[in-house]
């Protein structure tokens, strides 16, 4: 099987998952959520206050980042974007 990209936390070849920081690719949204919470950022209301990340839920967490656009969501489908083949269960760069 061949895949556009190789995901940042798990290592698994995805051809379609979040793009953070337009630079790491995230298969799943569990770890999507994961690194966000990992960060020490602070989100406002709608009248500016600060609100600590910590207090938003898991899809509050995700439309604030959204928003933010710190990630975005995508999927590769052309042959010409497959970097990566799954040759004897080893992702190998192509």
């Amino acid at each position: 099987m061949k895949y556009a990209r190789c995901c940042s936390v798990t290592g698994e070849g995805m051809n379609d998952g979040y793009v953070f920081n337009d630079n790491e690719y995230i298969k799943h949204k569990k770890d999507l959520i994961k690194l966000l919470r990992s960060k020490d950022w602070t989100a406002e209301d709608e009248e500016g206050n600060d609100i600590p990340l910590s207090l938003l839920d898991d899809d509050g967490l995700l439309e604030w980042a959204y928003n933010d656009e710190i990630y975005y969501w995508t999927e590769w489908e052309c042959p010409e974007d497959y970097e990566y083949e799954e040759i004897n269960g080893i992702l190998t760069e192509i």
